[in-house]
């Protein structure tokens, strides 16, 4: 799959502090990237049930959903988008939740858990995390690395491949959370477990890296040389050097990889 891609933080929120300020909500959780309330009778309901709601976030303030809308584009079909605004603490007025990504959508994927300061995947049932689509924890969730998902030909948890993701999707070759991307760089994702399949049939990009939840298994060429030249890169990275000189899909599947890549030379 081909994209560009764009970094932004991810809010990680513990459920047990948040309520319905305009419901008599007692409880929330999200399932699967579903929003949902449990009202006063003992049902659970969605957020697109609750436009208009506001929820209080502690001491970051309150969000209030707008819409929320089955995401079309994305690999599996239990992606959910919110669009929500939130009020610092202290304010009168709600503004974008969301720095818009480069075709000015401003929506949000939600899903449980998180991912813990070494880029692990915490499958946190009190806790979740939200993601403007412009950050690649969304992106990774779209493209169909959802870690309560199996692999549609292993079978396998995706948990470590929506790590693996994140890391692709920054750059991040080295696994020591420095991304070496630049907003808008076209790569094309593909893996060998049925989430996503290569897109490079005129083969005007080439096979830069693979990937596993440690950063980048072999390296070879880097995605923006002004930012990050592969010289430097195997300077950076002990574990990388002289693993250029036989990165290809094969060498890397032999070095684990879970996730490839391709882009421009």
């Amino acid at each position: 799959m081909s994209f560009g891609q764009r970094t932004i933080a991810t809010l990680v929120v513990t459920a047990s502090l948040l309520y319905a300020s305009s419901l008599s909500a007692t409880g929330l959780r999200v399932v699967g990237t579903e929003l949902q309330l449990l009202d006063a009778s003992g049902e659970y309901r969605s957020a697109s049930q609750l436009l208009g709601a506001e929820l209080e976030l502690s001491d970051l303030g309150s969000i209030r959903i707008l819409a929320v809308e089955r995401d079309s584009t994305a690999r599996f079909d239990d992606i959910w988008l919110h669009t929500l605004q939130l009020r610092g603490p202290g304010e009168t007025l709600y503004n974008g939740f969301c720095e818009p990504d480069p075709a000015g959508d401003e929506r949000v994927v939600l899903y449980p858990g998180y991912l813990d300061n070494a880029g692990r995947y915490v499958a946190d049932p009190d806790r979740f995390s939200m993601s403007c689509v412009s950050g690649v924890e969304a992106k990774c969730l779209r493209w169909g690395y959802t870690p309560w998902r199996s692999a549609p030909f292993s079978g396998e948890p995706l948990g470590k491949y929506f790590e693996s993701c994140i890391r692709l999707a920054r750059a991040d070759y080295c696994g020591d959370g420095r991304p070496n991307t630049r907003d808008g760089t076209l790569i094309d994702v593909y893996d060998q477990v049925g989430v996503q399949q290569s897109e490079n049939q005129a083969g005007e990009l080439s096979f830069e890296a693979g990937w596993n939840s440690d950063g980048a298994v072999c390296v070879a060429h880097t995605r923006v040389t002004e930012i990050l030249s592969l010289t430097d890169l195997t300077e950076r990275c002990s574990g990388l050097r002289g693993a250029e000189q036989i990165c290809t899909e094969e060498s890397a599947t032999a070095r684990g990889a879970l996730l490839f890549n391709r882009s421009k030379r």
